[in-house]
């Protein structure tokens, strides 16, 4: 199995269900294309991600997608070509997720040593704080 082949089917998962008297999104049919992916056809929002990517032969992927923002969802044959621009769409979303996580880490690692050396500096902490 190649990478890229685990890499599509990592997101092979089913939208949650949702309850009673939740308005279920419209279900679009799209043609084949080379469309920006990540864009919502709806609101232009541009977080579409895939719910669900199954091959359907050498060339194409039929793909359901979610638009977290208006909760489109559409589903569609696309070129091969298409679908590798979401999944590098998808890479680099998750590459500012974890520069962010990391930011928001070190910045929180540096507030809880301030604070330490502050309790250090006042005589704050006592050996029955141990």
């Amino acid at each position: 199995m190649s990478p890229d082949h685990r890499r599509r089917t990592a997101h092979n998962r089913r939208p949650a269900a949702r309850q009673t008297g939740e308005r279920a999104p419209a279900r679009r049919q799209a043609p084949p294309s080379s469309d920006e992916l990540h864009i919502c056809v709806i609101c232009a929002g541009e977080l579409v991600h895939p719910f669900e990517w199954v091959a359907e032969g050498p060339r194409h992927w039929r793909v359901l997608l979610r638009c977290p923002d208006c909760e489109a969802i559409r589903e569609g044959l696309f070129t091969q070509a298409a679908v590798d621009d979401l999944a590098d769409q998808l890479d680099q979303g998750a590459g500012v997720l974890i520069r962010a996580l990391q930011e928001l880490t070190s910045e929180n690692m540096a507030a809880e040593i301030d604070v330490l050396i502050h309790a250090l500096n006042d005589d704050l902490i006592l050996p029955c704080d141990f």
